[in-house]
């Protein structure tokens, strides 16, 4: 897979990806940082642009450094695909494929909501620089389990939670974590390029029962919609619904 680089204009700043790399690997020494932003390349993806392909050769690893990816799966009849997750500012891409013991290939697709730059490692350097700086892998351990119990939560929600509370939830982490409230407007608006397939994809509806819900919620004065956003005029209403704790709301946030 060719990796792109940034485009004409946009420059790879040093010190700000070394103060990234800082923050997302705290194990590591200041020393090993630097060694392994010299071993990185900042690139950037338009929005709806492909950065991996399911299936494909695995290139490396990838960490998300501003904007906003999606990652998903195709079913086995292959046009069919389901979004899994977003992935935010210092998340990661590729984990898999670098440290399980066979051939490197990617088990998700991954694609640009909306323009986005990401920190890319080629697979063979990350990989040499894990055996020189075994601290790290306390950082990648405490990431997979993190995956690991936002997994169990996503799954269980899915298979057994009603609609409208898989819905109220969905919103009020969306809000939380994107939304964007002013003085001048009513509410959170959440401004994302999120289509109603790729809302239905991540909850486990169907596009029908997806519109159905949404349209019942904005009888209910709980929210609005337009084409790329959507907000929020009734927050209590919406944790009423959801049944939401403190706890349950954090975890839903981190599979978005």
């Amino acid at each position: 897979m060719r990796v792109n680089p940034l485009h004409a204009g946009h420059k790879d700043d040093p010190e700000s990806k070394i103060a990234f790399l800082d923050r997302t690997f705290p194990s590591l020494e200041s020393e090993s940082v630097r060694e392994l932003a010299e071993l990185s390349l900042r690139v950037r993806y338009e929005e709806g642009e492909l950065v991996a392909q399911e299936g494909s050769y695995a290139s490396g690893v990838y960490i998300v450094d501003s904007g906003l990816v999606t990652i998903g799966k195709y079913s086995s009849r292959g046009w069919e695909k389901r979004c899994l997750r977003f992935l935010a500012p210092g998340e990661i891409f590729g984990l898999e494929a670098v440290l399980l013991d066979r051939e490197p290939i990617n088990v998700q697709f991954c694609k640009a909501i909306v323009a986005s730059t990401l920190i890319f490692f080629e697979h063979s350097n990350f990989v040499a620089f894990v055996k020189r700086h075994p601290r790290i892998l306390m950082d990648l351990s405490r990431w997979l389990a993190r995956e690991v119990i936002m997994l169990e939560f996503k799954l269980t929600r899915e298979a057994i939670e009603a609609t409208d509370r898989n819905l109220a939830l969905f919103l009020i982490a969306l809000a939380h974590k994107y939304g964007n409230a002013t003085p001048e407007q009513e509410g959170v608006e959440v401004n994302l390029p999120l289509s109603r397939q790729t809302m239905a994809e991540l909850l486990g509806l169907s596009v029908e029962t997806l519109m159905r819900t949404l349209k019942r919620f904005r009888e209910l004065g709980l929210i609005t919609t337009s084409k790329n956003s959507f907000r929020v005029l009734n927050l209590e209403g919406l944790e009423e619904r959801a049944r939401v704790t403190s706890f349950y709301l954090s975890i839903v946030e981190e599979t978005l």
